[in-house]
C-alpha cells in the first residue's frame, strides 16, 4: 500500500479503524482493522447488552425497594396492633374509673341519675346492697386485671419484635 518512507494517517483510510492492542503492559503495535457489517452488528449487540443490563439493574433496585417497603408495612402493622390494644386497655381503665366513682356515690346513698336531675337527696343503703355493689366492683376489677395481663403480653411481643 504505502512505501516505508511515506506515512499515512489511519483516520484517512476509508473503511478501517485503528486498533491498539496491549498484552502484559507492552505494546504490540497499532493494527488496522477493517470495519465490516458484522462488526457494526456487534456494536448494536453491545448496545442491546447495555440496555438489558440497565433494565436488570433497575429491576433489582425495584425489588430491593419493595422489600424495604414491605418491612416498613409490617412494622406499621405491628405498631397498629399494639396501639389498638393500648387504646382498648385505656378505654377499659377509663370505664372502670367511672364505674368506681359511681359505685362510691351509690354506697353513700346517692344516685347519679337523680343528681343529674337536680335531686341531691341521700337514701339509706343496707349492708346487702353494699355487698352486691362491692361484688360487682370486684368482678370489674378482675376483668381489668385480665385485660392488663393480655396487654402486657401484647406489649412484650411488640417490644420483642421491634428489638429484632
Amino acid at each position: 500500500m504505502a512505501h516505508s518512507t511515506q506515512k499515512i494517517k489511519v483516520s484517512h483510510i476509508k473503511g478501517y479503524r485503528r486498533h491498539n492492542s496491549k498484552k502484559r503492559g507492552t505494546s504490540w503495535g497499532i493494527f488496522l482493522v477493517r470495519i465490516t457489517k458484522s462488526g457494526e452488528n456487534n456494536r448494536k449487540g453491545d448496545e442491546m447488552n447495555y440496555l438489558i443490563g440497565f433494565i436488570f439493574v433497575v429491576l433489582v433496585a425495584i425489588i430491593l425497594r419493595q422489600q424495604y417497603q414491605f418491612g416498613k408495612m409490617r412494622q406499621s402493622a405491628r405498631f397498629m396492633s399494639y396501639y389498638s390494644k393500648l387504646n382498648e386497655n385505656a378505654k377499659l381503665h377509663a370505664k372502670f374509673q367511672a364505674n368506681t366513682a359511681e359505685m362510691l356515690l351509690r354506697m353513700q346513698g346517692y344516685d347519679v341519675e337523680r343528681i343529674i336531675n337536680g335531686d341531691n337527696s341521700q337514701r339509706v343503703i343496707n349492708s346487702m346492697e353494699k355487698e352486691s355493689i362491692l361484688k360487682e366492683h370486684d368482678a370489674n376489677k378482675k376483668k381489668i386485671d385480665e385485660a392488663d395481663q393480655v396487654f402486657e403480653e401484647v406489649k412484650a411481643k411488640y417490644e420483642s419484635e421491634v428489638m429484632q
